[in-house]
């Protein structure tokens, strides 16, 4: 589960005071979805309702069959391209755009997924 971005982290906290009644609707509703914390339901619930997304509240995108191996195969590309940085980052040989193409490739993996490609950052200056 994605927690966040490294750029955008949570500081603040939001209680929510419920009935019994109340607490038991909530979790009967996440548990349709597949979040397993309330508390991630629950944002995911505000944020699409203030997004005007449609489907079933706090759902998390389900990924088409065909999409699942390419995200799959995506991710072992990345995985292996990760690998030869390290060992050239060792070297002291990092050739330039390194990281824009380490990022396309991991926006490339979430494209397949339908989840939302990571905003664009400037990419460090290569060693």
């Amino acid at each position: 589960m994605v927690r966040g971005r490294a750029d955008s982290k949570r500081t603040h906290c939001v209680s929510v005071r419920l009935n019994a009644e109340e607490l038991a609707r909530w979790q009967g509703a996440r548990q349709k979805t597949e979040r397993k914390e309330l508390g991630a339901w629950v944002r995911a619930v505000v944020e699409e309702s203030l997004n005007g997304h449609p489907g079933v509240p706090g759902d998390v995108p389900r990924v088409p069959a065909v999409n699942d191996n390419a995200y799959a195969q995506l991710v072992q590309a990345a995985e292996d391209l990760r690998d030869l940085v390290r060992l050239l980052q060792e070297q002291g040989t990092l050739p330039a755009g390194t990281d824009a193409t380490l990022a396309q490739l991991g926006n490339a993996a979430l494209h397949v997924r339908g989840l939302p490609v990571a905003p664009e950052s400037s990419p460090r200056q290569s060693r």
